[in-house]
């Protein structure tokens, strides 16, 4: 793989989906967000919920999601992961079930976020 952080597409499942474990290379093996970027723009995925209640009914509503928590991922409108910005509906690219969802139906350019975790052009810039 392109990026240090993982050794194959399976670890970073593995991280994203586990609720308590223990790995001494990824943090404490556990993937709550991740900000990386892909053809120079920057994107956040993680698995809380980032926007405020009122606004994440919002952004629920335009994906069709019921209440409940889904794996978000939205494009950071700055130049860089650190800069400050407003979690509105428009940023959001998508609300998905589980990762599996998420690797194969969140399009970015044209690739899936599978492809895109691979790619030699991605870049993560942290795990949290």
């Amino acid at each position: 793989m392109a990026n240090a952080d993982f050794n194959n597409i399976e670890e970073f499942i593995d991280g994203f989906t586990k609720t308590n474990a223990y790995a001494p290379s990824l943090y404490d093996g556990i993937i709550w967000g991740m900000e990386f970027t892909y053809h120079g723009r920057f994107y956040r995925l993680t698995r809380d919920q980032s926007a405020d209640d009122a606004t994440y009914a919002q952004i629920r509503k335009k994906f069709g999601k019921p209440d409940g928590y889904y794996i978000e991922v939205y494009r950071l409108p700055c130049e860089d992961h650190g800069g400050r910005y407003e979690l509105t509906p428009d940023i959001y690219l998508g609300l998905y079930d589980d990762v599996n969802d998420l690797l194969d139906h969140c399009v970015i350019d044209g690739k899936t976020l599978r492809e895109i975790i691979t790619s030699e052009e991605t870049r993560i810039c942290s795990i949290d």
